[in-house]
């Protein structure tokens, strides 16, 4: 006699079916959620990136929802960094199964953020009786706060606030809480969706999509007033014309001393372009002068490249390397400086303090030596700088982020904190080549200008270059890999934040109600294991 065919053997099976589409569902739609090549940006769909894993996690043991996790951070990242390869293939010699397996391996890293994520949700709804609505935002906040300071001196590109850029009214509250308020209501809009999809009957479950939309509709309300307002402040305030270089010089021939002078000629004829009208700062970008200017300057009388940049009626702030001796050690800097009109006078220097991992040093060296040689010694000998600075004019105080610091929510607010009413930063996006990197990079910049309400200036060696308003309006900006001369106007910042003063106060917040749902977590745990014994 035939044994018959166990049903709940077939259920399971499509169960875990249904899951795991699920969860590659919420990983494709995180990764559409960031600009893509061509700035083609998809900004609402964050909104409903997470709701198809929130809603497998009701039937899903703790332990599945780890791995649905991993599979859909897997996803959503090997998606938004599908152009590292691209760097270190032709810009590090890297083969290309070497370049492909970094990918991986970092997909892997930050996929485990979103796998502790939806695991810890799945914990504390076992737990305790507490709504998707305050647990989801809670432990994605404190998440991405770990994220933006480890490992190897923090992540933070694309955190999910970021994909906001370009929904104003959203994110003006980033000027209370940084970007990771924004990354909060996002991730508690989803659960109330999450949440009435589980269970549309359900009085409760309308009740808390009902409230996620009137906290949703209220960040809305307090954008658009906050819009009117600080549009209001600023219209009082004095006009600083500007004029932004950016010279589009190919990365396989910027660092070759033969093609020295022909990529200075082509900056300062942009510069002189610019100048025909007056202007009261003029930005070349990152590393614009690839020589050491510190060293030049202390011989000006006799360097050519000072003399040069003799004839600039207009403050002067550019990148440039620095060199500094202790003894016989040479020490290495990525340095922005700022002269006065006519290079009377060095106004000031500012060391790059958050440097890329693997590209201007190699962290924990002496385990990782073998690192330099995989990559043909392009990883860099770079050291940080130390010190924030503002440098200071008569008619305003401006500041200098380099390239990869933009990233970093609370390192941008030193400044601002410091006393810089305008910020800019500075960057050479040559090694991201066509792909969609250099417009990840560039949203970051709405955020930043948000956070301190500051006008924020962008000089980028092959683009994108920008001009954003303190509320997040990028004014304007050029495409990549042309050669462009980006002017404008902006205003000093009378304003200081909430988050400028008091930082990142609602992510370490999120952080210690996490690690004391974890504790509480943990205790009962042990408490239930010494019951079941007795």
């Amino acid at each position: 006699m035939k044994k018959p065919v166990k049903k709940p053997t077939f259920k399971i099976e499509r169960q875990s079916l249904i899951q795991i589409l699920l969860a590659v569902g919420s990983g494709i739609l995180l990764a559409l959620s960031f600009p893509m090549a061509k700035g083609i940006t998809l900004t609402p769909i964050a909104w409903v990136a997470l709701v198809p894993l929130l809603i497998a996690l009701r039937k899903a043991s703790s332990k599945r929802v780890f791995w649905l996790g991993m599979l859909a951070g897997f996803i959503a990242n090997f998606g938004i960094f599908y152009w590292i390869p691209y760097c270190m293939i032709i810009y590090a010699s890297m083969s290309k199964l070497i370049a492909y397996f970094a990918l991986v391996l970092l997909a892997l890293l930050l996929a485990s953020y979103i796998a502790v994520f939806f695991w810890l949700v799945k914990l504390a709804e076992q737990h305790f009786k507490l709504s998707l609505l305050i647990i989801a935002p809670i432990l994605w906040v404190a998440l991405e706060y770990v994220r933006t300071y480890f490992p190897l001196g923090g992540f933070p590109w694309a955190l999910v606030g970021t994909a906001q850029y370009k929904f104003l009214p959203v994110i003006q509250i980033a000027d209370i809480g940084g970007v990771y308020l924004v990354s909060g209501l996002i991730v508690l809009v989803n659960s109330g969706i999450a949440v009435v999809l589980k269970k549309p009957v359900q009085k409760k479950s309308l009740m808390e999509f009902a409230i996620s939309l009137l906290i949703f509709a209220s960040a809305i309300i307090y954008g658009e007033i906050r819009i009117r307002q600080v549009d209001r402040v600023f219209s009082k305030q004095p006009e600083i014309k500007v004029g932004i270089v950016q010279g589009n010089i190919d990365q396989g021939v910027k660092w070759n001393p033969f093609y020295f002078w022909s990529s200075m000629s082509r900056h300062i004829a942009i510069s002189n372009s610019l100048l025909k009208e007056p202007k009261d700062l003029l930005l070349w970008p990152e590393a614009a002068i690839t020589d050491y200017f510190n060293l030049s300057w202390e011989h000006k009388e006799e360097s050519d490249v000072v003399k040069k940049l003799s004839d600039f009626d207009s403050y002067f702030l550019f990148g440039s390397l620095s060199r500094e001796y202790e003894g016989d050690k040479k020490i290495n800097f990525n340095s922005a400086y700022l002269l006065s009109p006519f290079a009377q006078e060095m106004i000031g220097r500012y060391d790059k303090m958050h440097l890329v991992p693997f590209g201007e040093y190699v962290p924990m060296q002496k385990i990782l030596f073998w690192v330099d040689a995989i990559a043909g010694g392009n990883t860099g000998n770079t050291s940080p700088g130390k010190a924030v600075t503002v440098f200071e004019t008569p008619r305003f105080k401006i500041s200098c982020v380099i390239c990869y610091e933009l990233i970093f929510p609370n390192l941008t607010r030193k400044f601002t904190k410091a006393g810089a009413e305008i910020m800019s930063t500075i960057t050479n996006d040559a090694w991201f080549g066509p792909t969609s990197a250099p417009y990840q990079h560039n949203s970051n910049i709405a955020l930043r200008s948000v956070e301190n309400r500051v006008y924020f200036l962008r000089a980028a060696n092959t683009g994108i270059s920008s001009i954003c308003d303190p509320v997040g309006r990028i004014l304007k900006q050029t495409e990549i890999f042309e050669i462009a001369a980006l002017e404008g106007v902006v205003k000093p910042s009378p304003i200081r934040t909430i988050y400028s003063r008091y930082g990142d106060w609602f992510p370490i917040l999120c952080a210690v109600l996490t690690m004391l749902m974890i504790a509480v977590i943990l205790v009962k745990g042990f408490w239930d294991k010494i019951r079941r014994k007795q």
